[in-house]
């Protein structure tokens, strides 16, 4: 029989040891004579390390991890190799990805106790990307505009806040967001497939492709044209709204959608009923 220990988790069940339980399960290691197997006490060192490289991170960044100013988020921000810049006591930003921190790139904003929230706040513009997979964000907060693609696929984001453009593709498949805000405009493909939300709000056009297949999505609100492709098989809506155009193929097979409201419809590409 292996009495060894096989593995070690912390709260996110990953196989990391929380810096902040080192010491008690070392202590707790030693007076209950715990035998660890190898992979064990890799985890052990790999914490021994996380634990040094934390300290550090302390001593350079201090009080910023509080949060308490604009120039506390991009300190940040810098650290976790984000160039922020300020603009009208508002930050803009390059990009935004789940960042690994210091100079080993291998703390998350948890394990200095940052509020991701918090520091999200100050943001007012991405010129780029935003990819929020394993980002802890819920909330978009003063965010106006994502220049680039918006992936919100498996994000814990559940408002969009002052949100009102997006430059590229947005994926809100899987995602816990149901309403859209004050969202107007999406550049590129937008992605409601499995998605929360049934109602697109202020939404008014889409650049490129558009899928509702086998979203909740019943009301199209106040868009008025879909650039490229649009995908409304086995969709919950039933009438198309204010929308005037798509610019490519238009699917409404298995749908709720009538032949009036399509014939209405100013469509570039191949209908398929």
């Amino acid at each position: 029989v292996n009495d060894e220990v096989e593995e070690i988790q912390g709260e996110k069940n990953n196989g990391k040891i929380p810096p902040k339980y080192l010491e008690t399960f070392k202590n707790h290691q030693q007076e209950c004579n715990i035998k660890l197997s190898y992979n064990a006490q890799n985890e052990v060192k790999n914490a021994e390390f996380v634990k040094i490289e934390l300290q550090k991170a302390k001593q350079e960044l201090g009080s910023a991890v509080e949060l308490k100013t604009i120039d506390d988020a991009i300190k940040i921000f810098d650290y976790a190799g984000i160039k922020a810049e300020k603009k009208d006591n508002r930050l803009v930003i390059p990009e935004y990805k789940y960042h690994r921190l210091g100079y080993s790139q291998i703390l998350d904003y948890d394990d200095l106790e940052i509020d991701e929230n918090k520091l999200f706040k100050y943001v007012n513009e991405i010129k780029g990307n935003a990819n929020f997979g394993g980002s802890q964000i819920t909330d978009l907060g003063q965010l106006q505009s994502i220049g680039g693609d918006a992936d919100l696929c498996f994000s814990e984001i559940r408002n969009l806040g002052q949100l009102k453009s997006i430059g590229g593709k947005a994926d809100f498949s899987y995602s816990e967001i149901v309403d859209l805000g004050q969202l107007q405009s999406i550049g590129g493909n937008a992605d409601f497939s499995y998605s929360k939300i049934t109602d697109l709000g202020q939404l008014q056009s889409i650049g490129g492709y558009a899928d509702f297949m086998d979203s909740q999505v019943t009301n199209l609100g106040q868009l008025k044209s879909i650039g490229g492709k649009a995908d409304f098989s086995y969709s919950k809506i039933r009438n198309l709204g204010q929308l005037q155009s798509i610019g490519g193929d238009a699917d409404f097979r298995n749908s709720k959608i009538s032949i009036d409201d399509i014939n209405k419809l100013e469509i570039g590409g191949e209908i398929k009923r």
